[in-house]
């Protein structure tokens, strides 16, 4: 039973309802830390008074035989194929919430179209970092949460983690701060908002940069995976092939959103002739990168920390790590000349509105984001294009896309 309240995912609950009405396989899916697991149990629960055989929770993760484990959870007896399981179960009125299945798809398909085959008032929701196939699945992708609901939840495990916590007009910039930070993430808002017993929110936020090692070991829960955030990314890491994973850490280098074209220009020797748009659509099909409806890529940064990790492999990204710190030259490329250090260096400030700036965020959405005043906007850009000698938002977002970032010699 889940302890903690559940925030956000009104529309997502009411498009699983939909979904169920008209079939009888649902299988939510989307990163890691994105919440899968809680909103199945949730849109479980909410239908629960339909089924009067129950709703039963089958964790796949600690696996090797989703068979055996179905079976000795709805107690249909003992070691048992997939059909005999469901000639067992007969009539009995199910819904049977399949929790961890991407590791184990091929097993786990078999086992649900003998179940939905067979055993006909049996319905499942699964979850899974990408979809199992089958005929008439519906899917249900999750994506991290819009930022007034991502505040929310910060609020609410901030407070059960420090009942002094308050979302103060002073601290609630920051907060929202840390929740875009964090990518809308629950699972790292969830570990983030845990550390308020021990830190500021402003302590906090500056402390994100080290995030993979921040967010860790503050949750009791039984599974790795959802108590610590490296861990979790982690695990669709070695779910992926060499070649997903070379590409993985090729587009870890890109900053801001990319598209096909640019993939292809910036992965393409990396990767060889041909193979960046199948490999990318496979990582799109597996949760690790996200596309939207106009196409349009983009990358968590918690997935692009583990990405740019040393692995010991054959790939490394052409960028050793996204434009992060303080305190740098920067240092301009431009066709047909040598990218040359330029006087002044910019403060943090400058460089989280440079790195915005390559995300194709106008001034008043970069305000928005930082949560500060346009003018302050508009006078950071007029610095950063001074102290680089740059005369276009375009040169600065190609500086932070064709150069590491570190400081000048």
């Amino acid at each position: 039973m889940d302890l903690s309240s559940f925030v956000g995912r009104a529309e997502e609950l009411a498009e699983g309802l939909q979904h169920l009405a008209g079939a009888r396989l649902l299988t939510l899916t989307g990163p890691a830390g994105v919440g899968k697991t809680r909103t199945a149990l949730r849109l479980a629960d909410t239908l629960r008074r339909g089924f009067t055989g129950g709703v039963w929770r089958v964790e796949l993760s600690g696996t090797a035989d989703p068979a055996a484990t179905v079976a000795e959870t709805l107690e249909a007896g003992g070691a048992l194929s997939p059909p005999e399981i469901a000639s067992a179960l007969g009539d009995r009125r199910l819904l049977v919430v399949l929790d961890t299945c991407e590791h184990l798809l091929g097993e786990v398909t078999a086992l649900v179209e003998a179940l939905l085959g067979r055993a006909s008032r049996i319905v499942v929701v699964a979850t899974s970092r990408q979809p199992l196939g089958l005929p008439g699945e519906r899917v249900l992708g999750l994506a991290p949460l819009p930022l007034p609901s991502a505040v929310r939840l910060f609020e609410d495990r901030a407070v059960a983690a420090d009942p002094g916590f308050a979302l103060t007009p002073a601290v609630s910039p920051v907060v929202a701060e840390i929740c875009a930070r964090l990518d809308g993430l629950p699972l790292a808002i969830e570990l983030a908002a845990a550390r308020m017993r021990s830190l500021s929110a402003r302590d906090l936020l500056e402390r994100l940069r080290h995030r993979l090692t921040l967010l860790t070991g503050v949750s009791r829960s039984a599974l790795p995976r959802h108590r610590d955030l490296r861990a979790s990314v982690q695990w669709s890491h070695r779910l992926c092939d060499d070649e997903q994973r070379g590409l993985w850490a090729l587009l870890s280098a890109l900053p801001g959103p990319f598209d096909l074209a640019a993939a292809e220009r910036a992965c393409g020797a990396g990767l060889g002739p041909g193979r960046v748009a199948p490999v990318l659509a496979g990582l799109v099909e597996r949760s690790v990168v996200l596309r939207d409806a106009e196409g349009r890529h983009r990358m968590l940064e918690a997935y692009r920390e583990v990405g740019l990790e040393p692995s010991g492999g054959r790939w490394r990204p052409a960028v050793q790590e996204p434009l992060r710190g303080a305190g740098r030259s920067l240092r301009v490329h431009q066709p047909g000349r040598v990218a040359r250090a330029v006087t002044g260096t910019l403060s943090a400030r400058e460089l989280q509105v440079a790195e915005l700036i390559t995300e194709g965020l106008s001034n008043p959405m970069i305000a928005a984001r930082l949560a500060i005043a346009k003018r302050t906007v508009d006078a950071h850009v007029r610095n950063i294009l001074a102290k680089g000698g740059l005369a276009s938002r375009t040169q600065v977002a190609a500086w932070v896309a064709e150069n590491d970032g570190r400081a000048s010699p």
